[in-house]
């Protein structure tokens, strides 16, 4: 840890990251989430925070832009559904008795089956819905679809170039790739920090994906930054651990809460919010 007295709340906050470092230097990696503990962190930790409800006003935007046809969408690491559930109950009520397609890919299969449930509890005749249990490399989606959407799944995928690509072949002409992932600002240094490596290679962050699409050629319509915020000032193990993506050891839930206070802003209630970032890539097939 640096000896030098911290002036301002940025110094506190990288003298603190330099602490949770120092705690880790040397250090076998640290545990992953399971995916049953994954998804239970997941939904609790959205739960602290408006950038789910961000995203899903963006996307529906989006689809609305694309007019009252017949539309379909594929969502990969769509989790429980929550999000897509939102968007297509959207679209079905939109435009009535217009046909949605809506298709969720996860390699989790206690995600995939709630996605699917959650889907069915729409009760909307004019939507279909599947879902794939595989990860996306080894999915075996054949369909072409109007949208295909990564909302926070981008980070896992082995080849982020292969990725977009096989994406972007899954498109109908004039059809649209989305990608929403987050930065690496303040909360993801923890993640930089602390996660244990996935299969062959580190998390993937924002600034990784668009050198993705400029190195595999793809053409970026718009790039949008959501500026969320969450509150994990009294956030559980079991959401700390989801936000560094790694099972924190005792002598870390102290540093790790310190660096986190020392990064949080004031929110609209005044309570301490960390910022939560995300940005959205679009791209269209042409």
């Amino acid at each position: 840890m640096s000896n030098i007295a911290p002036t301002s709340s940025t110094d506190t906050a990288a003298v603190l990251l330099d602490g949770v470092r120092a705690v880790r230097r040397g250090a076998a990696a640290l545990a992953g989430l399971e995916p049953d503990a994954y998804a239970r962190g997941h939904a609790a930790f959205e739960c602290l925070s408006d950038q789910r409800r961000l995203i899903a006003e963006h996307l529906a935007g989006r689809l609305t832009g694309m007019g009252d046809g017949p539309i379909s969408v594929l969502s990969v690491g769509c989790g429980d559904g929550s999000l897509d559930a939102r968007l297509a109950a959207g679209l079905v009520q939109g435009v009535p008795g217009r046909p949605v397609r809506y298709v969720g890919v996860d390699p989790w299969v206690g995600s995939a089956e709630r996605f699917a449930a959650t889907m069915s509890a729409l009760g909307a005749d004019e939507l279909s819905s599947d879902a794939y249990v595989a990860p996306f490399d080894d999915s075996s989606v054949e369909e072409t679809f109007d949208v295909v959407m990564f909302v926070h799944s981008m980070y896992y995928v082995p080849d982020l170039g292969a990725t977009l690509r096989v994406a972007l072949g899954l498109l109908r002409p004039g059809g649209q790739l989305w990608v929403a992932i987050a930065p690496t600002a303040a909360l993801n240094a923890l993640v930089v920090a602390l996660a244990p490596p996935l299969e062959g290679h580190r998390q993937w962050f924002s600034a990784d994906v668009e050198k993705a699409f400029v190195d595999a050629g793809i053409f970026l319509d718009d790039v949008i930054a959501l500026d969320a915020q969450i509150d994990l000032a009294s956030a559980s193990d079991e959401v700390l651990d989801f936000a560094v993506q790694a099972r924190l050891t005792p002598d870390l839930r102290g540093p790790v809460r310190a660096y986190l206070d020392a990064v949080s802003v004031p929110g609209t209630d005044g309570r301490p919010r960390v910022p939560h970032p995300v940005d959205v890539f679009v791209a269209t097939r042409r």
